[in-house]
C-alpha cells in the first residue's frame, strides 16, 4: 500500500487564510445573493419546515441537501450570510484537497500549488459562493469526492473510501448533475476492480451500470432530459431558437426514448446535431453576447487551461495519473453529451462543476509540457 501524507506547508496555510478573509470581506461587501434560483430553495426550505411536500415532485429530490440546510438556518433564525461563509470554508477544503491530491498523482510541489491558487481565483467556480444557489457546495463536494475516491484508488485508503461514502450522497443530492459524478465513478471503479483481480465484481459492476444507466435514461426522473426544450431547440434555456405554438412545460420528463422520437420526427437528427453543436460551444466558450465585452474577455482568460488540458489527456503521465485522468475525461465527456439533449444557462453556471475536471487535467498538460522544455533545454 502506497502511504499518502497530507501536506500542509506555510504557503499553503498562508494563501487560504488571504482566501477566506478576502472572500468574506467580499461577502460582507456584497452580501449573499438571494434572487433569481434561491428564491426556489428557500420556498422549498419553508415547505420542509410546514411538513409540505416538495413543490416540483421528484424533481426537486436532487436538491433534498440544500433544501434541508436552508431550512436548517431558518428554523434557527441564522441570516443566509453564514450560508455564504459556510460555501468558502467548503470550497477552500476543496482547493486544499486538489493540492494534495496533485501532489500524490504528479509528484511536483510547485504545480500542485499553481493549480491550488488557480483554483482559488478559477471565476466560473467562486462566484457561486456569494450565491444562494446549489453550484457552490456541489462543487466543492465533487472536488473532495474526487479527489477522496483518486486517491483510494491509489492506496486503498480506508480512509479515503470513507470520505468518498459519506461525500457521494451530499454530490447526489445537492444537484441533478450529480448523477454525472456517479456515471463516471461506475467505469472507473469497473476497470479498477479488474486490474485488482476482482473480475467477478467488476464484471457485476458493470451489468448493474448498464441495467441502471437504461432504466434512469428511459424513466421521468431524469432531470434534464427535456423533449419540449429540444423541440424548441433551445441552447439558452427557456430561449426557443424556433417558433413552436406548442406548450413548454419546464418539468416535461418522458425519457430519453421521447427524446428520440422529437429528433427522428420532428426536428431531424441534422438540425438535432447542430443545435447540439451551439450549445457545447455556448457551454465551454463562457462567452454571453448580452455580457459587456469587458466581461467576457475576462471569461475567456480562462480558455487558456483548455490546450493543456488536451495535452494532459494525450500525454502519457505518473502511472497514479491514470485514474484521476480517466475519470476526469469520462465526466466531460458525459457532460457534453448530455448538453445536446439540454440547454444551457445563461449565466454559465452549468459549466462549474466541469472546471475543476478541466484544472486537473491541465495540471498533467503542464507537468508533460515542463518535462518536455528540461528535456531539450
Amino acid at each position: 500500500m502506497i502511504k499518502v501524507k497530507l501536506s500542509f506547508n506555510k504557503e499553503i496555510a498562508i494563501s487560504l487564510v488571504i482566501y477566506i478573509i478576502a472572500s468574506i470581506l467580499l461577502l460582507v461587501k456584497f452580501d449573499i445573493n438571494t434572487g433569481g434560483e434561491a428564491v426556489k430553495y428557500i420556498s422549498e426550505a419553508n415547505g420542509l419546515l410546514q411538513g409540505k411536500a416538495f413543490s416540483n415532485g421528484m424533481f426537486s429530490i436532487p436538491y433534498l441537501f440544500y433544501s434541508l440546510l436552508l431550512s436548517c438556518f431558518l428554523k434557527f433564525s441564522i441570516t443566509f450570510f453564514f450560508v455564504g461563509v459556510l460555501q468558502i470554508l467548503f470550497s477552500a477544503l476543496a482547493a486544499y484537497t486538489i493540492y494534495n491530491l496533485l501532489i500524490t498523482v504528479l509528484n511536483n510541489k510547485r504545480i500542485a500549488f499553481i493549480f491550488f491558487i488557480a483554483y482559488l481565483l478559477c471565476y466560473p467556480v467562486q462566484k457561486w459562493n456569494y450565491f444562494l444557489y446549489t453550484e457552490s457546495l456541489h462543487v466543492s463536494f465533487v472536488v473532495i469526492g474526487l479527489c477522496s475516491t483518486s486517491t483510494f484508488f491509489i492506496n486503498r485508503s480506508r480512509r479515503q473510501l470513507l470520505i468518498s461514502l459519506l461525500v457521494l450522497p451530499l454530490i447526489l443530492f445537492t444537484r441533478p448533475v450529480g448523477i454525472i459524478f456517479l456515471m463516471a465513478l461506475m467505469p472507473v471503479l469497473t476497470l479498477w476492480l479488474y486490474r485488482n483481480g476482482q473480475r467477478a465484481g467488476s464484471l457485476i459492476l458493470l451489468l448493474t451500470s448498464l441495467i441502471a444507466a437504461v432504466g434512469l435514461f428511459n424513466s421521468p426522473a431524469v432531470t434534464y432530459i427535456n423533449p419540449d426544450s429540444v423541440r424548441r431547440m433551445e441552447v439558452i434555456c427557456q430561449v426557443p431558437e424556433v417558433n413552436d405554438t406548442s406548450v413548454y412545460h419546464e418539468f416535461n420528463r418522458e425519457g430519453l426514448g421521447k427524446v428520440i422520437s422529437v429528433i427522428k420526427n420532428e426536428i431531424g437528427v441534422q438540425h438535432f446535431l447542430g443545435n447540439g453543436l451551439k450549445k457545447v460551444t455556448a457551454f465551454f466558450g463562457l462567452y454571453r453576447p448580452y455580457y459587456s465585452w469587458k466581461n467576457n474577455l475576462f471569461l475567456m482568460l480562462f480558455y487558456i487551461f483548455y490546450p493543456f488540458a488536451l495535452t494532459g489527456i494525450f500525454s502519457k503521465l505518473p502511472g497514479n495519473f491514470y485514474y484521476l485522468k480517466l475519470f476526469c475525461v469520462l465526466y466531460i465527456a458525459i457532460t457534453t453529451a448530455l448538453i445536446f439533449f439540454t440547454c444551457d444557462e445563461w449565466s454559465n453556471r452549468f459549466v462549474a462543476p466541469v472546471f475543476p475536471f478541466i484544472l486537473l487535467l491541465s495540471a498533467g498538460g503542464v507537468l508533460k509540457m515542463f518535462k518536455t522544455y528540461r528535456s531539450i533545454f
